[in-house]
């Protein structure tokens, strides 16, 4: 081994511990990447697959009640390439074991299966006989979650019909591979039953032999989906047709798509906070290395070794923490990715949901990470190449002392001596100060960002569901009904109070830009479901005006005041200019208000209502359930307890892990700045501190004098941190809002609590472990080391 290889294992031995604290922020940031990317791949991959193996439709559309004649015209619209034309009816079934009964969604298998798109894929049991009328699949997660078991009869009142059928087969379905409830963006996958079976079975449950009011298409590479999308509307308009959407706006899909935007997210903003802290570090430690070690570079240039051979071991020193970041990082970023591959497996339902490695990322952030402490060690090594022997081997020139700003401020008896010697370090190394204290405040910004997480959605589900929306169940009925059948609804058992409640499907143009939503039509002086402001104030209704979320205005550029122009895709597909009267605080998705008796006007129809909400008294919620079953008319139902209650447990084990990973990352720069700090602090100092030692002070006194400097940075950095922290929340926010759910930037002071707790903990731990060494002090070995 050569001699500069053997000083370089040395000088790595020596600063083992400085080095690994190092590599720890290193292995945070290539893990992040890592376990991104990994996540990433494996949901891509298993969507792929199953998308092409079940051929995912690229555009849908529903009719009331289309001819089959019409298949023809359709598969004529330029683009096309397959149509699969199919029934879907829904109706309310009642489930063992569930006390509130399931919305059941009963879809017609396609005929051809070879020729059928969104076809379902078998996971247990077996298909359904095309002869029978009385046998259907199961949607799988509705079968884990509900506890039905293959050969169980169930019955759902379709259309007013009664169908029993027998499960023979549970099945994965492209376009439920994430099943929202219906007033939640979370799954509800106990209540949410989808069921297939052979068409003429569902043409007998439906009444619709001979016709079909869902149909799938298949476009070809290149195809213009917005024309496609105009033909599909004009051929199902006179047939109560709907608006026809792509892929991007089906549920499960745009949920999916969401979450791999937000890995990509993820892996772009925090490692380069990671390696950014690292490269400093790297700066610190070999620069003191550097000066330390002057003596010793000049004599290996008095002995012939040139400039770049001197100083080639530092350089060396900062590649090899870079590698061993790098690994480590890989191997938990592979672990933390498949942690976060199997929480999806509660989400995301297919077939082979696979983890898989990501080599690129792991490759690509290994390289940023060298490349980072490489950048962090050049100004050093270009020092140790330019000093010429004779001037290495001079000591260093001595400290420039002198009285400072702050020197002048503890004057006095006050402040001992020890206190001065703290004070004093910090005011004349104010570059090394500033990266400490920069280091530290970035750990406690990404805790404080990641904290506010838990508040941010707590706010969501207040602002959702007991100041917007009070109602405690909300009914939704097949067709539009006259407002007399309000009357009905509120004779049900144990119903308190009734409001009507109208939603129609409509398209949104203004300023060049198009948004597909839906208006919900409000009494005036309703109290279960009312549009806020940002002061939680109800938005009042005026006239024929519209009341727009602030996400909606703010997608389709509009605010109060101005006129957005309205096409109705439901009914009789009126279109008109309407004026924004108002911009209501609503966190979840995209929804346009209006009074309800207008919106009926703009109709052309009746007093009518699509659904109620309903006040329940909690006693008798049991009963009511029971007599809706017998109710053909409604055919949804959701419980406002029920729907929070899921959510905040998904969210608790959504995030348990995720913040946990954000949390232990944190205390981990934390650590790393904090011990860093210490260590070269007291690498500078021993030869002082001994003195100290030596002169009568007690290894307290030391102790205090070493950690000092590191509590006095770790404190200023924490008001720096909270701002940092908050313009980060800023940041998540508008990278991980939805379209079914924005959060707002919200950050309570338990989460204030929580996160300062980690950050001084880490603090703490990391100065403890460098001041104990104090006490370890060999003075005569210490006082005899030359600087």
């Amino acid at each position: 081994m050569k001699p500069l290889d053997r000083k370089l294992l040395r000088d790595l031995w020596r600063l083992k511990w400085q080095m690994m604290a190092i590599a720890l922020l290193i292995a945070c940031g290539v893990s992040v990447a890592v376990m991104s990317f990994s996540a990433q791949r494996a949901l891509a991959d298993a969507q792929a697959a199953f998308y092409a193996d079940t051929r995912f439709a690229d555009v849908f559309a529903q009719a009331k009640r289309a001819p089959a004649s019409r298949l023809h015209d359709l598969t004529r619209i330029e683009g096309v390439t397959a149509v699969d034309v199919r029934i879907l009816e829904a109706g309310l079934m009642d489930v063992p074991g569930l006390s509130r009964p399931a919305t059941a969604r009963l879809i017609s298998l396609p005929e051809d299966e070879g020729r059928g798109l969104n076809r379902v894929r078998l996971t247990r049991g077996r298909m359904p006989d095309p002869k029978r009328t009385d046998e259907a699949v199961a949607l799988r997660t509705f079968m884990d979650a509900a506890g039905v078991k293959l050969g169980d009869r169930l019955t759902a009142v379709v259309e007013g019909r009664a169908f029993t059928f027998t499960v023979v087969g549970a099945v994965l379905s492209p376009e439920y591979v994430y099943v929202p409830a219906p007033e939640s963006f979370m799954p509800d996958d106990a209540h949410q039953a989808v069921l297939w079976a052979p068409r003429r079975a569902v043409e007998r449950a439906a009444g619709m032999s001979g016709a079909f009011n869902a149909v799938a298409l298949k476009l070809a590479p290149g195809a213009s989906t917005a024309a496609v999308l105009a033909d599909v509307d004009r051929v199902l308009a006179p047939y109560g047709g709907r608006a026809a959407y792509a892929r991007e706006d089906q549920a499960s899909h745009a949920f999916l798509a969401a979450e791999l935007k937000e890995l990509s997210t993820s892996a772009s903003i925090l490692p380069p906070i990671f390696l950014i802290i690292a490269a400093a570090l790297v700066h610190l430690t070999v620069s003191r290395l550097v000066d330390a070690e002057r003596e010793q570079i000049g004599l290996l240039k008095a002995f012939g070794y040139r400039d770049a051979e001197a100083a080639r071991p530092y350089l060396r020193m900062a590649v090899a923490i870079g590698l061993v970041g790098a690994i480590a990082g890989g191997l938990v970023g592979g672990t933390l990715g498949a942690a976060i591959v199997e929480q999806y497996r509660d989400y995301f339902r297919f077939p082979v949901l696979a983890v898989r490695f990501h080599w690129p990322a792991f490759a690509g952030a290994s390289a940023v990470a060298v490349a980072a402490t490489v950048a962090g060690s050049v100004a050093a090594v270009r020092r140790a190449a330019a000093l010429s022997p004779a001037v290495a081997m001079q000591p260093l020139r001595p400290a420039t002392y002198r009285t400072g700003l702050l020197d002048r401020l503890i004057r006095g008896p006050a402040v001992d001596q020890a206190t001065r010697v703290i004070v004093r370090n910090l005011e004349r190394f104010p570059i090394r100060s500033l990266l400490a204290m920069s280091g530290l405040a970035a750990s406690l910004s990404l805790l404080v960002g990641t904290q506010f997480l838990f508040d941010s959605l707590d706010r969501v589900v207040d602002q959702a569901y007991y100041r917007t929306q009070r109602w405690s169940e909300a009914i939704g009925f097949a067709e539009p009904r006259s407002i007399a059948a309000l009357g009905e609804v509120s004779r049900l058992p144990a119903v308190i109070a009734a409001e009507p409640v109208r939603v129609v499907a409509a398209r949104l143009h203004a300023n060049g830009r198009e948004e597909l939503t839906r208006i919900v039509g409000l009494e005036p002086d309703a109290m279960f479901d009312r549009p806020l402001d940002g002061r939680d104030r109800r938005v009042p209704f005026k006239g024929r005006g519209l009341v727009l979320s602030e996400a909606l205005a703010e997608r389709v550029g509009v605010a109060a005041g101005d006129e957005i122009r309205v096409e109705v895709i439901d009914g009789r597909a009126p279109t008109a200019v309407l004026p924004v009267t108002g911009l209501a605080r609503d966190y979840s998705g995209f929804a346009a208000y209006m009074d309800r008796r207008r919106l009926n006007v703009l109709m052309g129809e009746g007093n009518l209502a699509s659904g109620a909400h309903l006040q329940l008294a909690a006693d008798r919620r049991p009963d009511f359930y029971r007599a809706i079953e017998r109710t053909p008319q409604i055919v949804g139902a959701s419980s406002r307890d029920e729907t929070v209650a899921s959510w905040r447990q998904a969210m608790a084990e959504a995030f348990r892990v995720t913040v946990g990973f954000y949390v232990g990352f944190a205390g981990a720069i934390a650590f790393g700045v904090a011990y860093n700090t210490s260590r070269i602090a007291l690498s500078e100092r021993a030869r002082d501190l001994a003195t100290l030692r030596v002169l009568g002070f007690g290894e307290g006194e030391c102790a205090y004098i070493l950690i000092g400097e590191l509590a006095v940075l770790a404190l200023v950095a924490i008001p720096l941190g909270v701002l940092g922290g908050q313009a980060l929340s800023h940041g998540l926010v508008a990278a991980y809002s939805r379209d079914e759910v924005r959060l707002p930037a919200v950050i309570g002071l338990r989460s204030y609590g929580v996160s300062l707790l980690a950050y001084l903990g880490a603090v703490a731990i990391a100065g403890a472990l460098v001041a104990r060494r104090i006490w370890g002090f060999d003075l005569v070995a210490v006082l005899k080391t030359r600087d």
